[in-house]
């Protein structure tokens, strides 16, 4: 599998208050790579075709006993044109899903690999000058990401390179919400609890730039693919990390 990998060289992050963080706290973040793109519907079909979703191997306890409960056998909107476009990020994904993607392509890879903890993701996507997007301090555009339904849709992972982060990490604000290894309750075991994980980044149908901030911080329950009644996992993917 072809996923360009940019190198993150250690630094700090201040992550706002939230969950397991009753205030701004500072973190050192060690070096690691991170892919340039969210998961695509592509790769993500490499999984499928591997028979990912029937091996035991791949997943977590929580995430096993909740594929066999629910019947996964794919990505919740995989039979539907408009989402699974091939260079467009999957969605409809569950938080394990995506670690069981990341397992399995650790071993066919032979490399380290699993979903960014939030203090890479937010490194990744701020760099050195503590910058509000991953572009600079400017409000999003149509120019700079996938946002406010400026498409209605998600896009491919390559369509925005001028709202690139200062690394050259591409899609972190917009297009989609992306699954971080860790909890809202600060949790970073690939075990968990069922408590809620970190979601970063915004998506297409963000309409407030709040949403697609570096330093924003939102949770989400780890086996949601579909909320009943809102369309917001239709907004979420994610992209791996491998570490040093």
């Amino acid at each position: 599998m072809n996923i360009p990998w940019i190198d993150i060289p250690a630094g700090r992050v201040t992550l706002a208050a939230g969950g397991y963080l009753a205030g701004p706290t500072p973190f050192e973040v060690p070096a690691f790579a991170i892919a340039q793109y969210p998961v695509t519907n592509a790769q993500f079909a490499e999984f499928v075709a591997a028979g990912g979703y029937a091996d035991r191997a791949w997943w977590t306890v929580d995430g096993w006993a909740r594929r066999q409960r629910e019947q996964w056998s794919e990505p919740r909107f995989w039979q539907a044109n408009d989402w699974n476009r091939p260079l467009c990020p999957v969605v409809g994904v569950s938080w394990y899903e995506a670690l069981a993607f990341c397992a399995w392509l650790s071993e066919v890879s032979g490399e380290a690999i699993t979903l960014p903890t939030e203090q890479q993701w937010q490194r990744a996507a701020q760099g050195d000058d503590g910058r509000e997007f991953p572009w600079g301090n400017a409000d999003p555009d149509a120019h700079l990401c996938n946002w406010n339904r400026n498409v209605d849709q998600t896009t491919p992972v390559d369509r925005y390179p001028d709202g690139a982060s200062p690394f050259g990490v591409m899609d972190l604000s917009g297009n989609v919400w992306e699954w971080c290894l860790t909890g809202w309750d600060g949790d970073t075991s690939v075990a968990g609890s069922g408590a809620a994980r970190i979601l970063r980044g915004g998506s297409w149908s963000s309409d407030s730039p709040l949403s697609l901030r570096a330093g924003n911080r939102n949770g989400s329950d780890p086996n949601a693919r579909l909320a009943p009644g809102y369309r917001n996992h239709v907004t979420v993917g994610f992209r791996c990390v491998r570490l040093k």
